[in-house]
């Protein structure tokens, strides 16, 4: 008989939440809940498939970069082990979830006992932080932020085609994947040669809004084509069927004048 079951797997997830509450957020615990659930109908077997857009419907998430992190993590804490990685967003992942054995289930209640010891001592703290709090609120002593604005990190290529691939099926899809992976290249190759600076040489601080612009001036483009190229002809044969016509038009329009003269002679 399997001893794995939803409650071991919640158990052991809101366990290492109290421990580690500096890193662990909704998203994580929606995410992993969800893999879960999705051993559960399976009937808990031993690995199972998933697909980034599954799991991103699953837990209410839109980023596919959001997903992705979450579920590294998961992978670097232990919760899941990947037993096959899919090579981009739109293929499986196989993957494998955590047993929890009774060692590891001892220690995580010992962790959750030693977290909220420490919470209760720390309640009398807090009182004191927040009568600090309030008494500077009363007065108004006006606190000073300094917000530092983070390193831009350039993306990989892989990046790229991954959000022109999420960006693109919320579009509706109207690029197929060889013209993602031609444009995720060309972007890729066109800003590591500039440095990742705008035409007008300053330094681009969003990579996602930069590879966005590009696709968008993309749809453009091919829908100008569109348009300067309706009712031209496509092909030889398109070609030779309107000179066939042209000619036809001609010999009809010269046989009607020399209808019209030999009526006017007869007359």
């Amino acid at each position: 008989m399997k001893t794995n079951n939803g409650y071991s797997y919640s158990r052991a997830w809101f366990d290492y939440a109290f421990e580690h509450p500096e890193h662990v957020t909704a998203s994580h615990g929606i995410l992993y809940l969800w893999l879960v659930e999705i051993n559960n109908r399976l009937g808990w077997v031993d690995i199972f498939q998933i697909t980034a857009s599954e799991c991103m419907q699953g837990m209410g998430c839109k980023s596919y970069n959001t997903y992705k992190k979450c579920f590294d993590q998961l992978v670097e804490w232990g919760f899941v082990k990947v037993v096959k990685k899919a090579v981009n967003q739109h293929q499986c992942n196989i993957v494998a979830l955590s047993k929890f054995d009774k060692a590891l289930n001892k220690a995580l209640d010992k962790a959750l006992q030693k977290h909220l010891t420490k919470q209760s001592e720390s309640t009398v703290q807090s009182n004191v932080e927040i009568n600090c709090d309030i008494h500077k609120q009363v007065n108004n002593k006006q606190q000073t932020i300094n917000h530092k604005r983070g390193v831009f990190t350039p993306p990989s290529e892989n990046d790229i085609y991954n959000l022109m691939g999420e960006l693109n099926m919320k579009s509706g899809g109207k690029w197929p994947e060889s013209k993602i992976v031609s444009e995720s290249k060309n972007c890729f190759d066109h800003y590591t040669s500039t440095g990742w600076k705008t035409t007008g040489g300053a330094k681009i601080v969003s990579w996602e809004s930069t590879v966005r612009k590009w696709m968008n001036n993309a749809f453009k483009f091919e829908q100008n084509q569109k348009s300067n190229n309706y009712g031209k002809p496509t092909s030889t044969a398109d070609h030779i069927a309107k000179a066939e016509q042209l000619f036809r038009d001609a010999v009809a329009i010269s046989n009607a004048r020399n209808q019209a003269r030999q009526d006017s002679t007869t007359a």
